[in-house]
């Protein structure tokens, strides 16, 4: 299992609601994750995640608006299997149609549980891992993908600079240039 600790926290639960209520309405052919980290976490019940994930789930149940929610539903669903879906588990069962997934991630372990994930679910997509640094990687790619891709980019510093001297808002300015919608 990969390294990350940050799922089910109060900023995760945030930007997973927005993630699967923009991926929910909009359509795309391609879905690219800048830093995607695993797609399933086993729920460790953190004080964190207590606050976060645990909390949301109670809580959500009072309000229709987030109980109607596809995060509330898919997270409820697999919290009752002990579980936790991350950003590329969440997007791969919201993003049915998409014809191509593409993750990146610095370790390859987290790459090997997406690829589980997509496996156990049964996506029919073409699920591209790339074990690279996503700021090259984006910044070779963007311009063979088609103006229907959807880019989740979601870095840990947005203006720090990589290897290359590019930073993930120069991956958002340039994407969205191209005409692809974006999600920093």
């Amino acid at each position: 299992m990969a390294t990350y600790i940050h799922f089910g926290k109060q900023p995760d639960v945030l930007k997973h609601l927005v993630l699967c209520e923009v991926l929910r309405r909009e359509s795309s052919s391609i879905y690219v994750e800048t830093n995607s980290a695993c797609a399933i976490y086993p729920m460790k019940q953190t004080p964190e995640q207590q606050y976060g994930i645990y909390h949301f789930l109670e809580r959500a149940n009072d309000e229709n608006g987030l109980k109607d929610s596809m995060y509330y539903k898919l997270e409820k669903s697999e919290m009752l299997k002990g579980n936790y879906l991350g950003s590329p588990g969440l997007a791969m069962n919201v993003l049915k149609g998409v014809n191509d997934f593409i993750f990146f991630d610095i370790e390859k372990s987290a790459l090997d549980n997406v690829s589980s994930y997509a496996g156990q679910i049964k996506i029919h997509s073409d699920v591209r891992l790339l074990n690279t640094d996503s700021l090259n990687g984006m910044i070779d790619l963007l311009p063979t993908l088609p103006k229907s891709t959807f880019i989740h980019i979601d870095p840990y510093e947005i203006d720090k600079k990589g290897d290359s001297g590019v930073t993930y808002l120069d991956v958002l300015i340039q994407a969205t240039l191209l005409g692809m919608k974006c999600l920093l």
